[in-house]
């Protein structure tokens, strides 16, 4: 299939896409996009929830004379849905009962593997993807929820591919669920053991993030916490933490060498010991050969890389890829209060198959960090919950 023609145009209300279409194009036309927007107001407030829709006509190549009509009836009927109905919210059509999405699509089995390929075989994919996948899913509420919450369109793609195929009467929040990976059910046993150390590109938030955990863990579950501070390059990074270790009263010792470690442990029965070290760029390869040796010296019990929230797909991704200089065991998001959305959390998730330990969701210690539990994260990504719904 091609479109041969195709219009872009503004409506008030999803439903009247179509017949707005109809109107421009002739009975032939379907809608391929429909991408909610606010428009007007008054100092930002009032603003009207408006839709750019992109419809177009479709005509058969040559090559694909022998494609299936029903693909094109269940368009049809699907717009015929859309044109009787008024203003779908993407929470409706997370039961998986709902006829928004009984009998949804057929997709490209090309567009689910190439979502485990390399970005550029995705870009080009994306460039020669056929008209006929756009049209069915272009009008889709599940597959326009995700592109809206984020979500890359060919993670969308094999998403709703595998929630049709379930058998088990779920929603969408309980089957992303059901594909997260986390480390445990509460802040002890989501640490994954008594010695953990954390790494990460600078300003990701690493000494913040150990202070609020310090925090919890010694004046909540009264446990005894030795800090260890391995980032000898930033004078400020060091003093933070020593201070955080100050109000807390807890030990807190720097190490810069393999001695250092095996001194601070010896001298401190610490229950739970916690390593911050040095934040650096992910293409900086010295310092990169410095995790390995604290890791050598400390051996962890579980490595914990942090990723900022509202960094793009790419980042995250050659974060996760330069970083596996030490064997990390779990993801820790941080400044999801930064983030615009956060559909590449989970695309990460079901690409990497690493587990989360925890989120942040701002400054405040150590009010603002949760445990990371699957449905809360399906939740969080879908949109369906707000990040002030704290578990500290």
């Amino acid at each position: 299939m091609r479109v041969v023609k195709q219009i872009i145009y503004e409506v008030d209300a999803e439903s009247e896409a179509f017949e707005k279409a109809r109107k421009k194009l002739g009975p032939e036309a379907v809608v391929l996009s429909s991408v909610p927007v606010k428009r007007g107001g008054f100092l930002g407030l009032f603003k009207k929830r408006k839709y750019i829709v992109t419809a177009g006509i479709l005509e058969d190549d040559e090559a694909q004379e022998k494609l299936e009509q029903g693909k094109r009836d269940r368009l049809i009927a699907f717009q015929k849905l859309l044109e009787g109905a008024s203003t779908s919210s993407f929470d409706v059509a997370l039961n998986k009962d709902s006829n928004n999405f009984s009998d949804v699509l057929e997709l490209s089995n090309e567009a689910v593997a190439l979502s485990h390929k390399p970005i550029e075989e995705k870009d080009k994919y994306k460039q020669k993807q056929s008209s006929e996948i756009l049209a069915l899913l272009g009008s889709d509420n599940i597959y326009e929820g995700l592109l809206q919450s984020g979500f890359d369109s060919l993670i969308a793609m094999e998403i709703v591919k595998e929630y049709a195929n379930i058998k088990e009467n779920k929603s969408l929040d309980e089957f992303l669920a059901d594909h997260t990976l986390v480390t445990g059910k509460d802040f002890i046993s989501a640490l994954g053991g008594k010695r953990a150390m954390f790494i990460g590109p600078t300003g990701v938030g690493k000494t913040t993030t150990i202070a609020k955990l310090a925090a919890i863990f010694a004046l909540w579950h009264k446990r005894k916490v030795l800090l260890l501070g391995a980032d000898t390059y930033r004078i400020a990074a060091v003093e933070q933490l020593r201070t955080y270790a100050g109000i807390l009263e807890v030990p807190m010792e720097v190490v810069s060498n393999a001695g250092d470690v095996e001194r601070a442990l010896s001298n401190h029965d610490a229950e739970i010991v916690l390593a911050d070290l040095p934040g650096g760029s992910q293409n900086d390869l010295l310092r990169l050969e410095e995790y390995r040796k604290v890791y050598e010296a400390l051996h962890p019990d579980c490595v914990h890389l942090l990723i900022a929230a509202n960094l793009s797909y790419p980042t995250m991704a050659d974060v996760m890829e330069k970083l596996n200089v030490v064997p990390y065991n779990a993801i820790i998001f941080t400044k999801l209060d930064e983030a615009t959305s956060l559909g590449s959390l989970f695309r990460l998730i079901k690409t990497y198959k690493v587990p989360l330990s925890y989120m942040t969701t701002g400054q405040d210690v150590p009010r603002d960090i949760e445990v990371a539990l699957p449905l809360r994260i399906a939740r969080l990504v879908l949109g369906l919950e707000t990040l002030k719904q704290t578990g500290v």
